[in-house]
């Protein structure tokens, strides 16, 4: 009876070991999620690989079960992870709709609708700004997490994974980056509302080698080399702040 008790144990501790399963969520993101990083909420809503992901971030979370999370990639791939399922299925449970911001008023949707996380009931706004935001410090997850609008930095089609983690975050700001117009005739760089917001994120030091002085500086690390020498040659360049879209992502025409 003794061998059979440690045994068991032994299999369990070696499955905990093997980290947080995120496959359901990869699996939602490859079947309802196309190349523009649009929804097709209507199927998603039934989808069981999402229930069950949902499930899952219910019981664990880096708190419950830190054996499940040993680095600091573990966690942040975790909470960005949990960011885009929570949107996914919140605003699938409330399908249709034109925005997210007609599911409750005045962003309710992020600051006051609650979910289960880790047996914890967290908002959206908590798990970005409180956890994400001031535990990780990492000006790329803004390029990471979606919030279910067209201005949004694109949903990616496969979910975050800790080895992989710091080519997927460079990827996606590459990706937001890209969308900034640097129009040379009128001297004005037009970049995303969220380098406004969050204008303190991008400034700030992040292990030496982020981001820089400036949102200029920043901004000029994921630029092609001719946008980037440009920028350093014009660095009063009039920055102007496009206005956020907040229709759906969806797949509806």
């Amino acid at each position: 009876m003794r061998i059979w008790s440690i045994c068991l144990i032994f299999i369990i501790l070696n499955c905990e070991c093997e980290g947080f399963d995120h496959s359901p969520l990869d699996r939602v993101l490859q079947r309802w999620v196309n190349e523009q990083g649009r929804v097709d909420y209507e199927h998603l809503a039934s989808d069981d690989d999402l229930s069950t992901y949902v499930k899952l971030l219910a019981q664990k979370s880096p708190n419950t079960h830190p054996i499940l999370f040993p680095q600091r990639t573990d966690s942040l791939t975790f909470w960005i992870n949990t960011y885009n399922a929570l949107v996914l299925w919140g605003v699938s449970q409330s399908y249709p709709v034109a925005s997210v911001t007609e599911i409750a008023p005045e962003f309710g949707f992020f600051k006051k609708r609650l979910f289960i996380v880790g047996g914890q009931s967290l908002t959206l706004d908590y798990i970005e700004h409180e956890i994400i935001r001031k535990q990780f410090r990492d000006p790329r997850i803004h390029a990471a997490l979606n919030c279910a609008a067209i201005s949004c930095p694109p949903l990616q089609r496969r979910a975050f994974v800790a080895t992989k983690l710091d080519d997927q975050l460079n990827a996606a700001m590459l990706n937001m980056v890209r969308s900034c117009v640097i129009d040379r005739e009128r001297g004005i760089l037009r970049l995303s509302s969220i380098f406004k917001w969050f204008s303190t994120d991008f400034i700030f030091w992040v292990e030496e080698k982020y981001s820089g002085e400036t949102l200029l500086d920043y901004v000029s690390i994921f630029l092609p080399e001719e946008d980037r020498l440009y920028l350093q040659k014009h660095s009063d360049m009039q920055v102007i702040f496009t206005t956020y879209d907040w229709s759906l992502n969806d797949q509806r025409e």
